[in-house]
């Protein structure tokens, strides 16, 4: 019995617009061109249903992959993309459609897809055929469009299906809310058991989920951000943009540090030659002093002479 899709509380709950729910083009369109008699191509829009989704076609509009959606989905594949940059064993795509070669099998097109052994990672893929590649995802993240409730089903309960048959080793779905700076609800997980079935993945401690084909920790911050940690390490992971201003700041910081070094030296050159200075100013004055003691005490004896002779 699939499990029920987690309610969203009623607080974040959105609502469709009354002319939304009306649109027949709320989750996209599919283009089909029509060849006019008098020579001329014609662009028909065919609307996408929340079943389309699962199966979608090159050249799909999809609307329902904006705002959090996307933003969240952009985060979390420059993340890993980042991490896994110098392995050349691991490929990571966006949004690329899978072909299962499974007779009946729907074949999403996964936000975040993580892949072991791929034959090209440079290759520039529009699909992502897994019997001509001779692999498949080791993990694959789906970022839920909370706008419509069928939209987040299919990540819920349609997908996980889909990846179970699939025979995709671990599922991880995200959830952000949807208001200003998206902030993470939740994350949930699958891993396969022995029986080829998706077993829900525990969290640890501080509610993460640990990915064991990539040795990586899902989790929310304190401040519900998004947070991917090294679990060997536990260093957390940061997309080329943050990598970038990590670097520029330790830069900067070091920087700071040399000059304040410079500085330093310089100061202490300086004290060091004052503190030359006065001993040579102290031995002149010593050699004055004794020169002047050695003429008193000639003249002193000079006189004692003269008194006596």
């Amino acid at each position: 019995m699939a499990e029920p899709v987690p309610k969203m509380p009623a607080d974040w709950e959105l609502r469709p617009a009354p002319e939304d729910a009306d649109d027949p083009f709320r989750f996209g369109w599919r283009p089909r061109y029509v060849h006019l008699p008098g020579g001329e191509v014609e662009e028909e829009r065919i609307p996408l249903t929340a079943e389309d989704l699962l199966d979608p076609q090159i050249g799909d509009v999809d609307l329902t992959q904006g705002g959090p959606h996307a933003k969240v989905s952009h985060r979390l594949g420059g993340i890993l993309e980042t991490f896994f940059e110098d392995d050349p064993e691991v490929l990571v795509l966006w949004d690329v459609k899978m072909l299962w070669g499974i007779p009946g099998l729907k074949e999403p097109s996964p936000d975040v897809a993580v892949i072991r052994g791929a034959w090209d990672k440079e290759e520039v893929r529009e699909v992502f055929n897994v019997p001509l590649e001779g692999v498949r995802p080791c993990l694959i993240v789906e970022v839920v469009s909370p706008k419509y409730e069928e939209v987040r089903r299919n990540d819920y309960v349609e997908k996980k299906e889909i990846y179970e048959r699939a025979g995709i080793a671990e599922y991880l779905i995200v959830e952000p809310f949807r208001v200003r700076g998206n902030p993470i609800r939740q994350w949930t997980g699958y891993r396969l058991g022995p029986d080829g079935c998706y077993r829900q993945i525990e969290p640890d401690g501080e509610g993460r989920l640990l990915s064991k084909t990539t040795g990586l920790l899902f989790g929310v911050d304190e401040d519900r951000s998004l947070l991917v940690i090294n679990a060997r390490t536990g260093e957390r992971l940061l997309n080329s943009s943050q990598l970038a201003a990590a670097r520029k700041a330790a830069e900067e910081l070091a920087d700071r540090d040399a000059r304040r070094a410079d500085r330093e030296a310089e100061t202490r050159k300086a004290a060091e030659e004052r503190a030359t200075r006065e001993a040579g100013r102290a031995d002149r004055e010593a050699e004055v002093r004794k020169a002047a003691e050695a003429e008193v005490a000639r003249l002193q004896a000079e006189l004692e002479r003269i008194a006596k002779g």
